[in-house]
């Protein structure tokens, strides 16, 4: 296992620290990524730890059987694409309903390793849960950082875990600010965006799309951070260095209009993400005004001959129906995947994946409402 740190705003790398001590960010307040020298490909076993020659982790690592997620052929839907394949990938189907149980693994696997006794993280809903569930399994102390006034249904996962919810009044940037004091007084940071190691995780969406359908022409990814569609494009680069494939996969990210800063960016040709003064949707899982990763976002659209689409609510609210149709129930945020579809050019020969975050039970009221 060899990997640097390097930072994606002023190019400094750095060796991971030995010890107890861990690097999430750059001298320069940047975040950080794991970069690879030389990949190794070389899957065994299944799930996220497959692929365990490119995740930043040794030893035993604290899985409840993450990844290995549904990659369903779409059915009813096909024919209202002029597409080859279109597919979806449900990672509602981990342990706790949301992709976000693959950066989790990796995060709290370290965590354990280095000796932590406890777990710190910022979260409107799906993170929280993950932090939660996995530091319950670990025997490790979760504490979980939110905005006052968050639903109740959104934090019962959390509770019912046996987190400790810090209830932080604000906006969710000041609950990071809070949860990263927490940080300096010696808890380990699983915030996704913040944490570099937790992208490693994420990016084994992209491993399992190529090991089932080779490279996607393209992938349409919910947006929110910005993680998860940098670690995705991540994973096909890696795969194209190993050797794999000389083909990268388009890259498109979706928003809601009312809260859509990488899409703004993109289509001033920007890399400054500019948050909005209001944000206000059913996605609640890509409200994101300050997108950590927003970045390296736009460089993946960019690099990718990809594209950034906002969509309205009522395109979202219609392809959770949709999505129906085909007997998945996805979460606001993830339908958002397929609201897009109708704003893209396709080709009759494309082979397209949607990622599907998170199931809809994770917020049944904005299907309901």
């Amino acid at each position: 296992m060899t990997f640097v740190l390097v930072c994606p705003a002023c190019g400094m790398e750095y060796r991971p620290p030995k010890g107890k001590e861990e690097r999430y960010a750059c001298d320069c307040g940047s975040v950080l990524l794991v970069e690879w020298p030389k990949p190794k490909w070389a899957p065994k076993g299944r799930g996220v730890w497959r692929y365990k020659s490119l995740l930043p982790f040794t030893g035993k690592p604290a899985t409840m059987g993450e990844g290995g997620t549904g990659l369903v052929n779409a059915r009813e839907l096909i024919g209202e694409y002029t597409v080859k394949e279109l597919r979806f990938k449900t990672e509602g189907d981990n342990p706790t309903d949301s992709f976000k149980d693959r950066g989790t693994t990796v995060c709290m696997s370290r965590a354990l390793k280095k000796g932590f006794k406890r777990v710190s993280v910022a979260s409107t809903g799906n993170m929280g849960a993950s932090v939660a569930s996995y530091a319950a399994f670990a025997n490790l102390e979760a504490r979980v950082f939110v905005p006052k006034g968050i639903p109740d249904e959104k934090i019962a996962q959390m509770i019912a875990v046996g987190a400790k919810l810090h209830k932080v009044k604000g906006t969710f940037r000041d609950a990071v600010d809070a949860m990263l004091l927490d940080v300096k007084k010696g808890s380990y940071l699983c915030e996704t965006g913040l944490n570099p190691y937790y992208l490693e995780g994420e990016k084994t969406i992209g491993f399992e799309l190529y090991e089932e359908m080779g490279v996607p022409d393209r992938i349409v990814v919910p947006t929110g951070t910005g993680g998860l569609i940098t670690s995705i494009y991540k994973a096909f680069k890696e795969l194209k260095r190993a050797g794999k494939t000389r083909k990268l996969p388009q890259m498109v990210a979706v928003q809601a209009k009312r809260c859509s800063p990488i899409v703004d960016a993109w289509r001033k040709g920007t890399e400054k993400v500019k948050e909005p003064k209001k944000a206000n949707t059913i996605a609640s899982a890509i409200m994101v005004k300050s997108p950590f990763n927003g970045v390296t976002a736009l460089r993946a659209i960019d690099e990718s001959g990809g594209c950034a689409i906002g969509v309205t609510e009522t395109a979202i609210k219609h392809a959770i129906r949709e999505l129906g149709r085909e007997g998945i129930f996805a979460e606001p945020a993830s339908a958002a995947a397929l609201a897009a579809m109708h704003e893209l050019r396709h080709k009759k020969t494309d082979k397209v994946a949607l990622i599907i975050t998170g199931h809809g039970l994770k917020d049944p009221a904005a299907f309901l409402g």
